[in-house]
Parts: structure tokens; C-alpha cells; sequence
């Protein structure tokens, strides 16, 4: 009996051993599972489908879960999303610059969602060729080598803008389809060659839409002004602030009508058009700049933008600054 008694201890102990070492097992199954990564994003696109070399895209991205941030980045830049209505759709307005070579590049998304976790995705896009054209311009002498006081003026306009880019709302301004600025067909004159003189060359940044002087020049969105001055090369420019890097200019007015912090709606009057600074002749040179990219601004009116309130509208979440 005693020995029948030895062993059933044995026998149940054993079997504890085994239960325990079943269990710690499953435990750490189970921890090693909650650290998995997890699916979030279900889609990305843009419009347009087709992207070339100064594109304006319009980048839409779909999760399975609400996110609380959504980022990318992108031939060397970062996009910072923002969701309208659907709080599982987020948006950015981006693109590539005119001098981005063509090719393959990956845009690499971020997702935090909530608890924490991070949900992250990779699409290729590709950037095609834009078609290149020179043209020759004859420009007054100063505009091509400029004197000691053309040089000091064009270094503190160099400043000016700076500073300007460096003012931009951490949300969206802009609410809807981009607008020209003049009631006026575009010159295919972005990304242009431009023989001064037969001297020197210059890229073409922008679009120039040829307009008698005196012509109303409009806001193509709502946004807030941080230039308004007169340049050497841009003559009387204004420059407007959409958020998140997304600028539009306006140059060689002969009138500005508002003032650096002015907040605008799209269609509000910036000015008049003119022929100040480095021009041939009456017209609006139209430009627009993201994150230090110069984009193409007749694409930009093409693209079919959501409508925005500030109650849905939402900025990147900023960084705690607090310790732990």
C-alpha cells in the first residue's frame, strides 16, 4: 500500500509539471501573438493615374481601422495625410518636382493606430518623362547679369521667401478644386528651357496666363498670405499659403491688394496683373510649391479635391514634449 501510495504521488506530480509547463507554454504563445504585426491598410491611389515629371497627386489612402496618424514619405519627402468625413480616409496633397527624374519610387505609408500599433504598406509609383521644350526670350540686360544693386536685392528677396515657405499651417486651408487665377488660356510653358538672351538658361517654374494689365488676379483656394512685396525677378508677388507645405504664387503684378497674414478665400482679389520684374509683356506667372517642390499648376486645377471643415479636418498629431 505504501509503495502504491509513492507512486501516485509520483504519478501526480508529474502530471503537474507537464499541465504547468503546458500552460507557461500556451502563455507565451499568446504573447508572442499580440505582438504580431497587424493588418490596417487596405488600399492606396492618386490621381492622376499617370504621374510625370512637376505632377500634382492627390494621394488617398483606406484602412481597415480608424488610424490615429498617417504619414508616408516619398522620393525623399514626407506627406502628412489628413481624413475628412471618413474617419478611416485620409488624403494628401503632394507631388514631384520638374527636375524629379523619371523612374520607379516607393511610397512607403504609415499608419499608427489605436493602442499604439503601426500598419505599414509600400506602393510604387511611377514618374514618366514630361515633354521638353526650349524657347529664346530677350529680357532688358539686368534681368540677365544683374548690377551690385540687383545682386543685394535679389540675396533679401531670397530671405523673404524663405521665410515665407517656413509659415505653413499644420492643416489644411484650401477646401475644393483649385481655380486659375485669370479667366485666360495657360501658355504650355511649364518646365520650359529658356534661353535669356541668347546668354543664359533658365527652368521655367511656373505657367504663365497672358492677360492685359489691370487684370483681377484671384486666390485659386482659400489659405493665409505670407508674402505680398515687390522682387526683383517676380516683380509684385504674392505668395499663399494652403497648408502643409502646398503654396500658390502669383507674380509680376502691378498692384497687390492684400497684406502678409491675411487669411483668403478662393476668388478673393490678390492683386492686379501686370508686367513688373523680368517679363516680355504683360501676363500672370502662376506657380505652385510643395515641400520645395515646384509643381505643375495647370494639373493642379484638374484634380477633384474634397471640400473641407475644420471639424473633420486633421492636423498631424504633434510630438509630446513632457518625460516620462
Amino acid at each position: 500500500m505504501r509503495r502504491k501510495n509513492v507512486g501516485m504521488v509520483a504519478l501526480a506530480l508529474l502530471m503537474g509539471t507537464g499541465m504547468g509547463a503546458v500552460t507557461a507554454q500556451t502563455k507565451h504563445t499568446a504573447r508572442r501573438a499580440s505582438t504580431a504585426p497587424i493588418a490596417g491598410v487596405k488600399n492606396v491611389f492618386w490621381q492622376p493615374n499617370e504621374l510625370k515629371q512637376g505632377s500634382d497627386a492627390f494621394f488617398t489612402v483606406e484602412l481597415e481601422r480608424a488610424p490615429m496618424r498617417v504619414t508616408a514619405t516619398w522620393i525623399g519627402k514626407t506627406l502628412s495625410f489628413f481624413k475628412t468625413d471618413n474617419p478611416k480616409v485620409w488624403y494628401a496633397l503632394a507631388g514631384d518636382d520638374v527636375e524629379t527624374q523619371p523612374g520607379s519610387y516607393d511610397l512607403v505609408v504609415t499608419a499608427v493606430l489605436p493602442g499604439g500599433r503601426v500598419a505599414r504598406t509600400t506602393k510604387k509609383v511611377d514618374i514618366g518623362a514630361a515633354p521638353c521644350t526650349t524657347e529664346s526670350v530677350d529680357v532688358p540686360e539686368n534681368y540677365v547679369e544683374p548690377d551690385e544693386a540687383g545682386r543685394k536685392q535679389i540675396a533679401a528677396d531670397e530671405i523673404a521667401k524663405s521665410r515665407a515657405y517656413a509659415r505653413s499651417a499644420a492643416k489644411p486651408l484650401w477646401s475644393g478644386n483649385f481655380s486659375p487665377p485669370v479667366n485666360a488660356k495657360p501658355t504650355p510653358s511649364f518646365g520650359e528651357s529658356r534661353i535669356l538672351n541668347e546668354e543664359k538658361s533658365s527652368l521655367h517654374r511656373g505657367t504663365d496666363y497672358p492677360v492685359p494689365e489691370n487684370t483681377p488676379v484671384l486666390a485659386a483656394n482659400s489659405g493665409t498670405v505670407v508674402l505680398a512685396k515687390e522682387m526683383f525677378y517676380e516683380g509684385q508677388c504674392v505668395i499663399v499659403d494652403h497648408g502643409q507645405k502646398f503654396f500658390t504664387i502669383y507674380m509680376h503684378l502691378t498692384k497687390t491688394d492684400v497684406n502678409v497674414g491675411d487669411e483668403v478665400e478662393k476668388g478673393k482679389r490678390l492683386g492686379l496683373s501686370g508686367a513688373t520684374g523680368r517679363v516680355t509683356g504683360p501676363h500672370v506667372h502662376f506657380g505652385v510649391r510643395w515641400n520645395g517642390a515646384y509643381l505643375d499648376p495647370v494639373e493642379l486645377v484638374s484634380l477633384t479635391l474634397p471640400k473641407m471643415n475644420e471639424k473633420t479636418a486633421a492636423a498631424p498629431a504633434r510630438r509630446s514634449t513632457r518625460r516620462r
